[in-house]
């Protein structure tokens, strides 16, 4: 294995290899690829002995050339396991540099790679190695008792059996051992394989019924690059970090396909809990992260900004210069010259604030998953990060609009990619046609036919608005606009993001009120910030403790200025714990899973509409 010592502010490569996405047509690229392994095999020519694949601990690095020599290793032991043309191999990771290795020996051997989520119960994984037609599983130690009880359910008909770090009792106990099995695949041996092969199954995180596995091409991810980088979105080398799990489509877009693509040097985080404190050493060029994570960052600018010092006072002043200039171009004015040259001046000075939270090299930052906070994506601008807002989801191979590098437009998705075709239903439903559009759900021909309408346009479910420029920007989910007994139509998303952007204590909110009077909310408390404010990190007794009800009472108040009658939350009740991606109220990818939730909480949300009582705020009243 290529073990290097790794110093994170190195440039990967970059000085030493001519930035051909630039300087040099498509065609010269890995981005004119017709596949991914082709493209693999543009990068590893181009960039060789640059850094490819790290672990965050710093303790393994591989290069392009090391990562190819370990691909077609792995691709012996996987072809000597039975997996050939047309096969599955499904892996149980968390976030390590053996999963990009895997996943792209089994595309050399003409088979699907997949990745399923570590927080799937054994009856999931069961019916998920069914239905994907898996023949090989990898995993590691600290999920093959589970992957085991899943295969044990199969009834002798699971897949075979790899752990990565010497479990035994397996096909292959070791990650060396897989690599051992078979002949390696030949140097610069690549698979016959055509743009509408398939590259992955994407299942869906079941936010209502059972998973659905989109099925993506190659066409469908690698037109999607080539859509960024006309965009001028698209990072040449640096760094990206893979913290998501791997069967988000986010982490696979951002994490994986790109860096082949360009060169990036990924590292590897297993634990999305500290991800964010890597920030700072790593400096990412390419960085995905869902709006809460946003937040937590925002939240550590302003502490950065607070222990200044001498410094403070600049730093505010120029925090509100870049929060004019933003203000300015959402109500699509231009630019006051005069007052971008006096925010400009003051860049130095931002971009220790940038650096303190791991955001001053970042070329191509992503927020997606759901819809920023605008209060949010104002202070990142006003800081100089720029967050590039975008849409898309599974079934779209992941990003669909993107707002251009040269034109953005602040709260909106942005516009369609390059050969992308949009409309909106007469109900503000956004359909979809073009390239990055899925082949299908695997196995489930009748699915597939529900998921389009009669002349091929794919019903995204998500009801969107265009401005007179055609920008595209997210309202809602079409099946969960909230109708009040009174009548009125009320948007939970938004009023969970206006109340979510007031108050750095919400680590979660569930806007109640369909076929009630009144809107009302399930608040739960951000763990670290409520802690940091109590002294107590019992989250049971931090939501009874008074400064923390009379912080979100004050929060929800101003929250409610912003809003019209009908989204105003007059009544919320704290949750007395912690919700954790995967769990039973969140999916993997942090989002709410309505309809447990309900089923869970009845009885709190029945206590929002009933007589006053201990654990019910009223927002209204004169006294929190």
């Amino acid at each position: 294995m290529d073990v290097q010592d790794h110093k994170p502010h190195q440039s990967h490569g970059r000085d030493d290899v001519e930035s051909t996405l630039k300087t040099e047509p498509i065609g010269a690229t890995a981005l004119a690829a017709g596949d991914l392994c082709e493209a693999f095999s543009r990068t590893v020519a181009r960039w060789g002995d640059a850094p490819a694949l790290r672990s965050s601990d710093g303790r393994t690095q591989l290069s392009w050339n090391a990562f190819d020599a370990r691909m077609r290793a792995v691709a012996g032991g996987l072809a000597a396991l039975g997996v050939g043309d047309k096969g599955t191999v499904a892996m149980l990771l968390t976030n390590r540099y053996e999963a990009a290795v895997v996943d792209m020996a089994t595309l050399h051997l003409g088979a699907v790679p997949l990745s399923m989520y570590n927080s799937s119960s054994v009856g999931q994984l069961a019916y998920l190695l069914v239905d994907s037609r898996t023949d090989v599983l990898v995993t590691e130690r600290a999920l093959a008792s589970k992957a085991r009880e899943a295969i044990a359910q199969l009834d002798g008909t699971g897949p075979r059996l790899v752990v990565l770090d010497g479990d035994g009792e397996a096909d292959a106990s070791s990650f060396e051992e897989l690599c051992s099995l078979g002949p390696a695949l030949a140097p610069a041996a690549r698979p016959a394989l055509s743009p509408d092969d398939l590259i992955t199954v994407v299942y869906t995180s079941g936010t209502t019924g059972e998973p659905k596995g989109a099925e993506l091409t190659h066409y469908n991810i690698l037109e999607q690059i080539r859509g960024l980088h006309s965009l001028g979105r698209l990072p040449d080398g640096g760094s990206a970090v893979s913290y998501l799990p791997f069967a988000h489509m986010g982490d696979r877009l951002c994490a994986y396909y790109m860096p082949v693509v360009t060169g990036a040097c990924i590292t590897y985080h297993p634990d999305p809990r500290t991800a964010a404190d890597l920030l700072p050493e790593i400096q990412p060029t390419l960085y995905m992260a869902v709006p809460r994570i946003w937040q937590r960052l925002q939240n550590a600018a302003l502490a950065t900004v607070a222990a200044a010092g001498d410094e403070e006072v600049r730093l505010e002043e120029a925090i509100a210069l870049g929060v004019q200039l933003h203000d300015d171009r959402v109500a699509g004015h231009d630019s006051d010259p005069e007052l971008t040259k006096r925010w400009e001046a003051h860049d130095g000075a931002l971009s220790s604030v940038r650096r303190a939270i791991g955001m001053d090299g970042g070329e191509l930052l992503f927020t997606g998953a759901a819809p920023l906070p605008p209060e949010t994506l104002r202070f990142f601008a006003a800081i100089g990060v720029d967050l590039c807002e975008c849409y898309g989801q599974s079934e779209t191979a992941g990003i669909v609009l993107c707002n251009p590098a040269d034109r953005p437009r602040p709260v909106t998705n942005g516009l369609p990619l390059p050969g992308v075709q949009a409309k909106l239903a007469d109900d503000g439903e956004l359909l979809l046609r073009g390239p990055m559009v899925m082949a299908g759900y695997r196995g489930k021909p009748e699915l597939t036919k529900a998921a389009f309408d009669a002349d091929g346009w794919l019903l995204t479910g998500d009801v969107f608005q265009t401005d007179e420029a055609g920008y595209y920007r997210i309202v809602d989910r079409k099946k969960e606009i909230i109708v009040s007994s009174t009548g009125k139509n009320v948007s939970p998303v938004y009023v969970e993001n206006t109340l979510s952007s007031s108050c750095p204590l919400i680590g979660s909110v569930v806007c109640i009120g369909d076929a009630r009077p009144y809107t009302t909310a399930l608040i739960v408390l951000e763990p670290e910030g409520t802690a940091a404010l109590t002294g107590d990190g019992d989250p049971a007794a931090n939501a009874r403790h008074p400064q923390v009800i009379e912080t979100l009472t004050a929060a929800l108040r101003r929250a409610n200025d912003s809003m019209n009658d009908s989204e105003r939350v007059r009544r919320f009740v704290i949750v007395d714990r912690i919700w954790l991606p995967g769990g039973e109220e969140l999916t993997p990818t942090m989002k709410l899973k309505r309809k447990p939730i309900a089923a869970k909480y009845a009885a709190l949300i029945e206590a929002l509409y009933g007589p006053p009582s201990d654990a019910v705020i009223d927002v209204t009243s004169a006294k929190a």
